[in-house]
Parts: structure tokens; sequence; C-alpha cells
């Protein structure tokens, strides 16, 4: 669905923000992006709707070269993304009329907006308050609001940059069971931005910013097994992989690579 092929990114005069990266990301793939602030991982999101163009190197969307302006808008229509602050995407004073704001701009019929606008109220659990005014709303809710927004203009790809940053942890659950219900449901591909470690673990596949370089991909049990570089690399590992490798480094006969609850569980019990 989208390649990156040996980008690099400068901004003006100074440093350089991306270096050299390569990544493909497959069609219905669930996709986190690791690393701390300054990583390059924003940077490199910013790249997947053509926000940013790179420095040198290419970005294919579909096959769409996002250097050429003639895509610029194909591209935007196929790949919607999601910030970190709800509020500076909504722009309306009734939820609905925020879902609609979208599919108006791109031309839409009025009433397959309606229609689009409903499925994407449904998709994210807030139908309920379609009628509601965005600023009354918890901050999980105007994430899933914003999401709809999305979703409304029936996009392929979906990027959350770092989308739950602001929530609180029911909020971003909340917020996380949605991703995961349009990326299996759905068959959409999602590529989430993250910090934190137990968001990545339920993705697809990893990938692991620092300074502006792709150090590492991989799934999430093959990630997550090389706790000692990632600590090298300032880096974390999710609760219950820091407690399996303490539990190995006790002494303890279980698997290497358990990455959930469950898995730790059966590993102990085995």
């Amino acid at each position: 669905m989208i390649t990156l092929d040996n980008v690099t990114y400068r901004y003006g005069e100074g440093g350089t923000a991306l270096s050299g990266v390569s990544l493909n990301i497959e069609k219905g793939q669930l996709l986190a992006i690791v690393g701390h602030n300054g990583s390059g991982k924003s940077t490199l999101a910013k790249h997947l709707n053509a926000l940013l163009l790179p420095t040198e190197g290419t970005v294919t969307v579909d096959g769409m070269d996002t250097r050429e302006e003639k895509h610029t808008l194909d591209i935007r229509k196929k790949v919607g993304m999601v910030f970190q602050n709800p509020d500076n995407q909504l722009v309306t004073t009734v939820v609905e009329e925020d879902v609609a704001f979208g599919p108006e701009n791109l031309g839409i019929l009025s009433e397959d907006i309606r229609f689009r606008v409903d499925m994407a109220l449904k998709a994210v659990d807030m139908t309920e308050y379609a009628r509601s005014a965005p600023h009354m709303l918890s901050g999980g809710q105007k994430q899933r609001v914003a999401i709809a927004g999305m979703l409304a203009m029936n996009p392929e790809v979906l990027v959350l940059d770092e989308a739950t940053a602001m929530l609180d942890p029911q909020g971003r659950q909340e917020v996380l069971d949605i991703v995961r219900r349009i990326n299996k449901e759905r068959g959409m591909t999602v590529v989430m931005i993250t910090q934190y470690m137990e968001e990545a673990a339920m993705a697809d596949c990893v990938a692991v910013m620092k300074g502006g370089n792709l150090i590492m991909t991989g799934t999430p049990k093959e990630v997550f097994s090389r706790g000692k570089e990632l600590r090298a690399n300032g880096l974390d590992l999710p609760a219950i992989a820091r407690l399996r490798d303490e539990l190995i480094a006790g002494g303890m006969d279980i698997q290497a690579d358990a990455i959930t609850a469950q898995e730790l569980a059966d590993a102990i019990c085995l």
C-alpha cells in the first residue's frame, strides 16, 4: 500500500529528521511506529499523505509518488490522519456536522454524506452523541469523533499520530478498541505513531525509530524479545515483557517471546 524507499528529510538548514528510511506498509496491516520524541516518527507519518515531501528518496502510496503534485489530492483521499490534539481537528459546533465536514469539502452528494456520517459514528460508537456539542465531550470521545471524520472520507489508510497521548487511561483504551476493530473488521490499513509500548504490542508489525533512523522492524514478539537492544537505545518494553524477562533472569524456564498476560500465564503453567 505504501512504500518508503531510502527516504531522507531535512528541515531547511537544520538537522536531518529522517535518514535513509526504507519501509513497506502492507494493505490491511496494523503497524506501530515507536520511538522517543525527536526520533523522527511523526515526521515519517507526515510523509505518508504528502504533508511533507522527502528531500531524498521516494514515498509511493498505492503506486503514486507523493512528490508529483497531480497525485496529492488522491493520496490524501486514500490516507487520512488523526493528530494528537482532537480539538485541533474539530471545526463545528455539532458532532454530526463535524463528521460531515470532510465529505462536504470533497463534493459528495448530500444523501451519500448522510450515509457516511451515520456509518462513521456507528463505527466509533458515537451515534448517540450525533447532535451533541464537541466541546462537551471527554477527550476520548473527541478523538473518536476525529476518527469518525476521517472514516467518513472513506480512506484506505488511517494514520494516528500520537492520537492517544493526551488521553487518560480510559480514553486511550476506548480509542485503541476502536482502532483495533476498524483494522480487523474493515480490513483498513492502520499506522499508529506512539510512545506506548503496550499499544505497539497489539500491532501486526512494529517499526522502531531513533535519531531519524529506522533501527528495527518485526512482529511484536520479534521486537520485544530484543529487550537488551531496546534498552541500549533508551526504549522500554511492555509491562508483561518486562515481567517475562525478570522471571527468566530469576531462573524460570519460560518462552522468551510471551508479550500478553495470557501468553505469559500459559508459559508459566507449562
